[in-house]
């Protein structure tokens, strides 16, 4: 997550892309300290989705999908990180955030682009405020689902999902007010390790007692595979924690490497995650942690403390939005009802996530739409636009160049498409099912 960088005023000189001079006012980061940045952010409550996902799937046609995506959401990464610096060097400018570089690949691209650079930026921005959104609105419904499976085991209360939403809602009202990002970080570390000690504890619970995997389904058909590469994309995809990384090394030119590396290692760990959690429970819940047994403290602990930790996650991904949106409102309002302003503005936006969890409860079908909506868009279709724009012009083989982009398009089309059908009808279709009461999930 990162706060929006502004654009430096053009140097005189002929300034590189990479040079120390360049990021003077920078903290600049260790070789290693982006490899942890990344394998911790990449390490959060998506992956607790990924066993449902593979029942769905099937554990042959699973572990395909998590290869096919993981390699195309590297190589995405890669290529948009590459292009950043690319852009740095023709704009002149140390760093650029992800709208600036979306607008730059068109205002420094082919001619016929550039008077379209701000409207893509404006896009860009528009899609990465969608994406956090969506997001918070499913930490929203986790935390509330896993906070009703307690509540009723430990008491005789019994209330819909929606009200533990609304009970939580003053909760995400307080923590939006928070102004800086900086002062979100105790809140994040601790959430941190909330989340790594849940992981491993349940883990232990896959390994316990663990069967073959060649008694689970293979193969199931083809329309739930896109389905499973939009949540593994949710998961293992964040676009918008790439250029502040690449802004903070000392060394940028080795992010690609690095990059290569952490997402390699995350792709696989979901991957296993995935596998043995789908093993060890063949009915898996939404989330693999509601499965986990209740009636021992250790897999209470996690529940709490998984829980814990996405509520603290929901602060980090809502002042996204709110740092790109409420710049652009702030100077059209009088400095004299500012704050009051931009309180409303939070707040307001907190309401909005809140209402939209509460008309749309069904946590498993509303991830895979949002996924398959905003996800796929920002980790193939975004990277592929700006990848074209900025190489074109000097591309040695613009046929390689242009077949590339084209199969990311078609998979993009294909996630699209699919995912968002599957989703809804599995929506439609889980809303007309009553849950019974001796139902975990």
């Amino acid at each position: 997550m990162s706060e929006r960088i502004e654009k430096p005023a053009k140097p005189s000189g002929g300034l590189k892309h990479g040079e120390s001079e360049g990021r003077s006012a920078q903290v600049e980061e260790d070789e290693y300290d982006p490899f942890l940045h990344r394998s911790q952010e990449n390490l959060n409550s998506g992956l607790l989705f990924l066993p449902r996902a593979f029942k769905e799937t099937g554990t042959i046609s699973g572990a395909a999908c998590s290869i096919l995506t993981g390699f195309v959401t590297m190589y995405t990464a890669i290529t948009t990180v590459r292009c950043a610096q690319i852009l740095c060097k023709r704009v002149r400018v140390p760093s650029l955030d992800l709208g600036e570089v979306a607008s730059s690949s068109f205002e420094y691209g082919p001619e016929f682009l550039r008077k379209y650079g701000r409207t893509f930026k404006a896009v860009t921005n528009v899609m990465a405020c969608f994406a956090e959104y969506q997001t918070v609105i499913i930490y929203i419904l986790y935390v509330a689902t896993s906070f009703q499976q307690v509540i009723e085991y430990f008491s005789t209360i019994v209330w819909d999902v929606r009200i533990y939403i609304l009970l939580s809602a003053p909760f995400y009202c307080l923590v939006s007010l928070v102004p800086n990002l900086q002062y979100l970080t105790p809140m994040s570390v601790v959430g941190s390790l909330f989340l790594i000690a849940g992981f491993f504890v349940t883990l232990y619970y896959f390994f316990k007692d663990m069967k073959s995997p060649s008694r689970l389904t293979a193969y199931t058909n083809f329309v739930a595979m896109p389905v499973y590469c939009t949540i593994f994309l949710f998961a293992l995809h964040n676009m918008c924690l790439l250029m502040p990384l690449e802004n903070s090394m000392k060394t940028p030119d080795h992010l690609p490497t690095i990059l290569a590396i952490s997402m390699t290692f995350s792709s696989t760990i979901y991957l296993l995650f995935g596998l043995f959690g789908y093993n060890k429970y063949i009915n898996p819940c939404d989330t693999v942690i509601k499965n986990l047994p209740l009636d021992e403290p250790a897999a209470q602990a996690v529940k709490i403390a998984i829980t814990l930790s996405v509520m603290f996650g929901y602060a980090i991904h809502y002042f996204v939005p709110v740092s790109i949106i409420w710049p652009q409102i702030m100077g059209k309002v009088n400095e004299d009802k500012r704050r009051i302003f931009e309180i409303v503005f939070r707040i307001g936006g907190v309401i909005v996530t809140i209402l939209v969890a509460v008309a749309l409860p069904e946590l498993g079908p509303l991830l895979g739409l949002f996924a398959a909506f905003c996800f796929s868009s920002m980790g193939l279709l975004l990277p592929g636009i700006i990848d074209l724009a900025t190489s074109w012009e000097g591309s040695k083989n613009p046929k390689t160049l242009l077949v590339k982009n084209i199969l990311l398009f078609i998979l993009w089309i294909v996630l699209l498409v699919i995912g968002c059908f599957e989703s809804i009808k599995k929506m439609v279709e889980e809303y007309g099912i009553a849950k019974t009461e001796d139902s975990i999930c």
